[in-house]
């Protein structure tokens, strides 16, 4: 039986500094997108999940540069079959950008480009796609250059638009990847880096192994700061109020739970209180 997508209809989310984007198991029918204000007060489901199992997944939204549009993964074409969308902050004007495999989205700087990651020809690539639609582009080249990574990157525009930042899942190593020449250079020195994210002065957010557990690290000139202890590794981090705070995902007694923290006060202030999945945070 063919699946057909149920949108939530509901009136346009008033937004400010304060909202908050995120996939959650709220709803047992599956994982949904859902917008909430930071004072948890005002929570609307964005999307609905149709069957078991959690299928179809509606997963890592990232939120367009000028606030309007969020992108994401979903299989709703078959479990696990994830390929790249995007829709407006309402829940409204849904678009499939590619028709293959799709991981991992985010957008350019100009809001003009979506970065993924998808297998092409049985090879992990790292690609990208115009946000209004188009013809995908394989940047990585991997086929070509005879290299085989483990899984996908996850990747983030650095703020003047001319290179990216990723890592592959399985490899854990930072690079920087030049757009226009091509040049690849790597960050880390060793492995355990997941879901950097870049902020407008270049400072890299970035989930870290650090002995048996991930912390929330930041980059700065090539030096590193733990701002968090004990995160969720799967889930990037992100940047808002003027780049001052961090979004990031731990776990309290069992749940994952989403957490803002304060770079100026190292402040930890716990935003949900469920027994369910939270997870894959983005602010406006």
């Amino acid at each position: 039986m063919k699946l057909t997508i149920l949108l939530c209809i509901m009136p346009i989310f008033l937004l400010a500094q304060e909202t908050i984007f995120f996939s959650s198991e709220a709803d047992s029918r599956g994982r949904d997108i859902y917008a909430m204000s930071l004072d948890g007060k005002k929570l609307n489901k964005l999307t609905s999940s149709i069957g078991s199992s959690h299928y179809p997944h509606f997963n890592n939204p990232k939120l367009s540069p000028d606030g309007t549009r969020l992108v994401f993964q979903s299989d709703p074409d078959g479990h696990d079959r994830y390929t790249i969308w995007t829709m407006n902050i309402d829940g409204s004007d849904w678009r499939k950008l590619t028709q293959n495999e799709g991981l991992y989205p985010n957008w350019s700087p100009d809001g003009k480009t979506i970065v993924f990651s998808g297998r092409r020809n049985g090879v992990w690539e790292i690609l990208t796609i115009p946000a209004e639609g188009g013809s995908e582009q394989i940047i990585s080249k991997n086929k070509e250059k005879g290299k085989r990574p483990g899984w996908g990157a996850t990747c983030s525009f650095h703020p003047d638009g001319q290179s990216l930042i990723y890592s592959y899942i399985r490899e854990k190593v930072l690079y920087s990847y030049s757009l226009s020449g091509g040049e690849i250079k790597r960050i880390s020195a060793e492995g355990n880096y997941l879901h950097p994210i870049c902020a407008q002065d270049g400072r890299i957010a970035v989930c870290r192994k650090i002995e048996d557990s991930y912390d929330l690290v930041v980059i700065k000139d090539g030096k590193e700061e733990v701002i968090a202890k004990s995160i969720v590794s799967y889930s990037a981090p992100d940047w808002y109020a003027n780049d001052s705070k961090i979004l990031f995902v731990g776990m309290v007694e069992g749940n994952q739970e989403l957490f803002t923290v304060d770079l100026q006060t190292g402040e930890e202030i716990q935003l949900t209180k469920n027994n369910v999945f939270d997870a894959m945070p983005v602010a406006y």
